[in-house]
């Protein structure tokens, strides 16, 4: 069962004129982000006047205009708008959308009242770092895959533990409720993490292991060829 859980914070003055001032250079806004924060994106659109706002509806998962998931940022696709601003925290989500879109993305984190502006570069550091943690499992002799119980959050890895255990690597899993990432670096001879949980782990918090980490979906492609 999913319970919706929205944000009760408010858009202070301050940040709200931020945000208008940010906005100033362009016309048509394509607005987006997570359910905790759809209250606030409404708050923004009704006290702008002077922009024109487009809320797309998904065809596939999010379930209200404007709102963006993980494995769904189609809201996030209008052709002919100017720039997204999107209300979000981390980079989880704003990466898939700039990896879907070219546009300049406008993140607001309503909770620490940050604003940051986003683009191309950005995808093309991950898409570095991406591919460094592909490359040392490739050529790894010891692998853990990192897995979680929780319902939605299992992707099927045993094809690929299969062809990495052909290739004589050594291969190791380790399932936990809530990842722990210092028990993961406890595990220092390990090569290379992959992750089969939530893909957020391999984006946002690819800084808090010691070790590469790389999800398995990413990683799948490369040893499919």
């Amino acid at each position: 069962m999913f319970v919706e859980s929205r944000y009760k914070g408010k858009i202070s003055d301050a940040l709200l004129e931020r945000i208008k001032e940010k906005l100033k250079p362009y016309k048509k806004v394509n607005l987006i982000g997570v359910i905790q924060y759809l209250d606030q994106m409404a708050y923004v659109k009704d006290k702008i006047k002077d922009k024109e706002f487009v809320l797309l509806s998904s065809k596939y998962r999010a379930a209200y205009p404007g709102q963006i998931l993980g494995c769904d940022q189609y809201a996030a696709e209008c052709d002919d708008c100017d720039v997204i601003l999107a209300f979000t925290q981390g980079m989880f989500h704003i990466m898939g959308v700039l990896m879907k879109t070219e546009k300049k993305v406008i993140n607001v984190d309503v909770e620490n009242e940050n604003i940051e502006e986003m683009d191309e570069k950005l995808v093309q550091n991950y898409k570095k770092r991406m591919m460094q943690a592909i490359g040392i499992a490739l050529n790894a002799k010891k692998v853990m895959f990192v897995e979680s119980i929780k319902s939605g959050q299992t992707a099927g890895a045993k094809d690929i533990k299969e062809k990495l255990a052909e290739r004589g690597v050594e291969v190791y899993t380790i399932v936990f409720d809530e990842i722990n990432f210092q028990r993961l670096n406890e595990f220092r001879d390990v090569d290379v993490f992959i992750n089969t949980a939530c893909q957020r782990i391999a984006i946002d918090d690819m800084d808090k292991l010691e070790k590469p980490i790389v999800n398995v979906e990413d990683l799948r492609d490369y040893l499919n060829n």
